[in-house]
């Protein structure tokens, strides 16, 4: 486990209403300011992916938009194109230069709904064709570069939104407004909070491996499918980053049905963003707590087949099952509820009542598994015999599961 942060700032109007709020990197949950020890790219990946797949958007903002710095190395790579444009404004760093790919870049993102800031402006007559495309423009009235009346009257000329930040007190929001400055920011509203929360850090060499299989066309769906399964740490995030996305997560029963929402590219984008902020560390009781689950999945996938050739109707795909035991680990490894996982990726209600309710033939296989791991055999053998599986093949099928994980534990090292 690891913890998830961002520092968040409220946007207000001139009424003191909540526009949005401006999503920050931290370097540590308790840091009360930016520490850059990493990249520009480095730190608005991390924003993202602790935003959205740690803590969840709508913790962080409420559903008000949310405000995210993106170098121009990132906007280059299409990484923004990851986001709902619903849910968020652009804000390009000062560094962003405005060259003909950066603007070719801008114009594309434009057309798929999103909306542009340039942070800390400085006007500069180069820099006129990205103002055109910009929605909002940031203006650091602390800047003693500005003649501020002067910019602003600039400004309005160009249609955009006037963001007057690092306002300190009453008198500079009153003089801001004055000047036709619509949205607001600073220390005499609040300073930046931390938000932060528990999340279930991904295995690096298993992401390495997925990212070179994804971008491989070579490469099948089933074989990018089996780097999710190896790890359930990515998994998770996954779904996360499924049910986060613009397309919904639509009740997910499977790996496969996740990235098949997703899509490749989008895939390899997010996969990116989370190599970007991988740690190090680990320990040996979350690496057996990630083998327990992987034998969960495997072995709820494996009673599924047996029951199925007993010709019982109704049972659950293996990818879905597959899920059910693996996802059934999921709170003893983030430290979270797991009504509260549930209620946070879009799973099928098949999955969904097999976790919180084992009911359901997925739920009676999960209990099945459950019961064996703990050495209740009677118990064990009666939820199988229930559906009509033979119940000599628990202790073969068992082994099986652990010889599989064991297989993928050892393929990798398993970080923190």
């Amino acid at each position: 486990m690891k913890d998830a942060f961002v520092a968040r700032q409220p946007i207000f109007d001139a009424r003191y209403n909540i526009h949005g709020y401006e999503l920050l990197y931290r370097a540590d949950p308790d840091a009360d300011s930016a520490v850059h020890d990493r990249s520009h790219a480095e730190m608005s990946s991390k924003v993202i992916v602790d935003s959205i797949i740690g803590i969840g958007l709508p913790r962080l903002t409420g559903g008000a938009t949310a405000y995210i710095n993106i170098p121009e190395v990132m906007l280059l790579e299409g990484i923004p194109e990851v986001l709902n444009p619903k849910d968020f404004v652009l804000e390009l760093l000062e560094s962003v230069r405005p060259t003909p790919e950066v603007l070719a870049a801008c114009s594309e993102l434009k057309e798929k709904g999103f909306r542009l800031a340039m942070d800390d402006f400085v006007f500069r007559p180069e820099y006129s064709p990205l103002l055109s495309m910009a929605d909002v423009v940031k203006v650091d009235v602390l800047d003693p570069r500005h003649d501020l009346a002067a910019l602003a009257s600039t400004l309005q000329s160009h249609n955009v939104t006037l963001l007057a930040e690092k306002v300190e007190n009453r008198e500079v929001h009153d003089r801001c407004e004055a000047l036709g400055f619509e949205l607001f920011q600073g220390f005499h509203y609040f300073r930046p909070e931390t938000m932060k929360r528990k999340d279930m850090a991904a295995d690096s060499v298993a992401l390495i491996r997925l990212l070179n299989l994804i971008k491989d066309i070579n490469a099948t769906d089933r074989q990018v499918e089996d780097a999710f399964r190896s790890s359930p740490g990515l998994t998770y995030k996954l779904l996360r980053i499924v049910n986060s996305a613009a397309m919904g997560g639509r009740g997910i029963d499977s790996i496969t049905h996740a990235m098949r929402l997703l899509g490749r590219d989008h895939l390899y984008r997010w996969m990116s963003l989370l190599l970007l902020t991988m740690g190090g560390g680990g320990g040996e009781m979350r690496t057996e707590m990630i083998k327990s689950a992987l034998i969960r999945g495997r072995m709820c996938e494996l009673l599924g087949d047996g029951v199925r050739s007993a010709r019982v109707r109704d049972v659950p795909a293996g990818g879905t099952l597959f899920l059910v035991g693996l996802f059934s680990h999921l709170d003893a490894l983030i430290g979270v509820d797991i009504e509260e996982i549930v209620d946070e990726l879009d799973l099928s209600q098949d999955v969904r009542d097999a976790l919180l309710l084992f009911t359901g033939k997925a739920g009676i296989l999960l209990r099945t598994v459950l019961d064996y791991a703990d050495a209740e055999w009677d118990s064990a053998e009666g939820h199988f015999r229930e559906l009509g599986g033979d119940v000599s093949v628990l202790s073969d099928l068992y082994l099986d599961s652990l010889t599989w994980a064991g297989d993928r534990m050892s393929f990798h090292e398993v970080d923190s």
